[in-house]
């Protein structure tokens, strides 16, 4: 029989030498909360996290069970039926027969013997007498563990209970069928303190406990072992089946977060092999490509280069920097000041667009740039008047204001404007529109030329690239390009990957992982052109970073990646900034945003 059928929902994770962690095989069912009774509710903290596994001490006290760490702790108003065995038994006739509502979870209850174990299970026998709902309940397995008989005499007591198995004994056939699970001191294995790994000799006596057990058909836990995420990592990376915690709801929520916070890629891709010609060469260009993956910093790059099996466009770029994000009125910036700091060179407030701290209308790169006769063009897979495109060509003091930002593409001098669908595109918008001569498309691929200004609306830009967007951003950075690169005095373009950024807020590590995989191809078109131009600048650099993302595992070889969120929101930790081409080593060190638009006004030549 399997092990994952022997313990029922438990989803046991025991993998073979050189096979990749797989911690979707973890959820609540193999939490196991430790010294449950020292929680603010016992019992029921841990009951509704819908964890596997519950522990309570029990001492036999004037013919009962009381419950507490210690006998200093003893109360009569703490006992194994008030804090456990009623509240089991309610719950199975809430359920109907069933502990949990869900009837694939169940529910372990280990009870640690503190006293002579002769007497105490005695009277816990007795005491069960009365949960024939929960004796006889195949989804509640008490095991017994502290003071507990010899293998030999596990057959002296009801089939009910089972115990906590000793590794270093060996068990009859009989007397394995009463072994609840394997249980061992973790610290008396070894001095691993939960940071870091362990050593590698300690990591093989753990993982040689595990497989002991394992291969007894049992589940493992250690007790005394650390109780933070890095060892809850460590521990399930080793097959540990039962993970420890006196912190329930930051384990259940790790737990809970898994299917998440876990991705494997299976698009390798080869990024493109720059020639580094004209890479930090010190001459003046035609044309600058802004890539911005919103929402993105180091450990974002870091996640998409461990998926893509250590490789990574903008990872070929050797001028590096990081740009400092915060906006004019906040530590925490948004999108709007973010890359109106990068069109225009000012810092201004959080929802603001285009415009200063008192709302006037400021000078963005499209406009200045035309003036010296080059064109411009703007690329988002959001929506065409999101707060980072919009930066580019609006002005307003709402990024909200949908209707309001539109219309004033119509006076932009930008030409070409490509995005998602949007509610400012009213009849009166279009109309504007229009009469500013704009071409307007509901889709990318009914644009065969491009011979005015152009704005394309098209829905398959906001879907996610895991429902099916495909090459969308390719195609767009393509036409984009292959119009500008016509105009002799030169071009600007700026081009987002935008869902990079719901990634963060919805802590969703695929969607971040596959939408700035999606975008660094466009990063490789981007260099490749670099090379073959010999007169164009490639900047790449988010406006924020979303999520606090931080990397708890991985394997290059593999391409998978485990990671964790500290919030669903931007934080304030710096933008990482990669430059390829002429000038580009003017983007390194630490900067303000705003100095993106200076370095890049610089490049051209233009003294602003």
């Amino acid at each position: 029989m399997k092990l994952s059928k022997i313990l029922g929902v438990l989803a046991l994770a025991f993998f073979s030498e050189g096979q990749a962690q797989n911690y979707l095989n973890y959820n609540v069912g193999n939490a196991h909360s430790h010294n449950d009774y020292m929680q603010e509710i016992p019992f029921w903290n841990a009951y509704y996290a819908n964890f596997g596994s519950i522990e309570a001490d029990v001492f036999l006290v004037k013919g009962k069970l009381w419950i507490a760490h210690t006998e200093k702790e003893l109360s009569a108003d703490k006992t194994l039926e008030n804090l456990y065995l009623d509240n089991i038994s309610k719950q199975i006739k809430k359920n109907k027969g069933n502990i949990y509502q869900d009837t694939n979870r169940k529910l372990q209850l280990l009870i640690d013997v503190k006293q002579d174990y002769k007497t105490t299970l005695a009277a816990l026998v007795s005491t069960l007498k009365k949960y024939p709902d929960i004796t006889g309940n195949s989804g509640v397995k008490i095991v017994i563990t502290g003071g507990r008989p010899e293998p030999s005499d596990f057959k002296n007591y009801p089939s009910y209970l089972y115990f906590d198995g000793d590794l270093d004994k060996n068990y009859s056939a009989d007397q394995l069928k009463r072994v609840g699970m394997f249980s061992a001191d973790l610290p008396a294995l070894v001095k691993w303190n939960g940071k870091g790994i362990p050593r590698d000799e300690e990591t093989e006596k753990i993982k040689n406990a595990v497989g002991k057990a394992h291969a007894q058909q049992r589940a493992m836990r250690f007790y005394g072992a650390p109780d933070f995420p890095n060892a809850w990592v460590n521990l399930m990376d080793m097959g540990v089946d039962y993970i420890n915690t006196d912190h329930i709801p930051d384990l259940k929520k790790f737990m809970n977060t898994i299917p998440k916070n876990f991705y494997k890629n299976t698009k390798e891709y080869t990024p493109y092999t720059p020639t580094y010609k004209t890479d930090g060469v010190n001459k003046k260009v035609k044309n600058v490509i802004l890539l911005i993956p919103d929402g993105t910093s180091l450990p974002q790059y870091y996640a998409a280069f461990t998926a893509n099996k250590g490789k990574l466009n903008v990872f070929n770029m050797k001028s590096t920097g990081l740009s400092k994000t915060n906006s004019s009125n906040a530590y925490v910036t948004d999108s709007a000041p973010g890359s109106t700091a990068f069109a225009t060179g000012i810092k201004t407030k959080n929802t603001f667009v285009g415009v200063d701290n008192m709302g006037k209308a400021l000078a963005q790169i499209p406009d200045i740039v035309a003036e010296k006769g080059l064109v411009s063009g703007l690329i988002s897979t959001g929506d065409v008047t999101d707060a980072t495109p919009a930066d580019f060509y609006a002005h307003s003091d709402n990024r909200n204001s949908s209707e309001p930002i539109l219309k004033d593409f119509a006076t932009s001098k930008t030409k070409i404007l490509i995005g998602g669908p949007t509610s400012g595109l009213t009849k009166e918008t279009e109309q504007k529109l229009k009469d500013a001569k704009v071409d307007l498309y509901q889709n990318l691929k009914s644009v065969s030329n491009i011979n005015n200004r152009t704005l394309v609306i098209d829905p398959l830009a906001s879907k996610r690239i895991t429902d099916g967007r495909g090459n969308w951003l390719a195609d767009a950075f393509d036409l984009t390009l292959n119009d500008l690169k016509n105009n002799k005095k030169g071009f600007f373009m700026m081009v987002e990957a935008s869902q990079t950024d719901g990634g963060g807020h919805s802590n969703n590590i695929e969607q971040l992982v596959t939408e700035l995989l999606d975008f660094d191809h466009v990063v490789g078109k981007a260099m490749k052109f670099a090379d073959e131009n010999k007169e164009t600048l490639v900047v790449v650099v988010g406006d924020h970073e979303t999520g606090g993302l931080t990397l708890l595992d991985g394997s290059l070889k593999d391409g998978w990646i485990f990671g964790n969120f500290s919030t669903n929101d931007h934080t304030s930790i710096p933008s990482s900034v990669f430059a390829y081409g002429p000038n580009s080593k003017e983007f390194t060190g630490l900067f303000e945003n705003t100095e993106i638009f200076n370095k890049i006004l610089a490049a051209y030549g233009i003294q602003k």
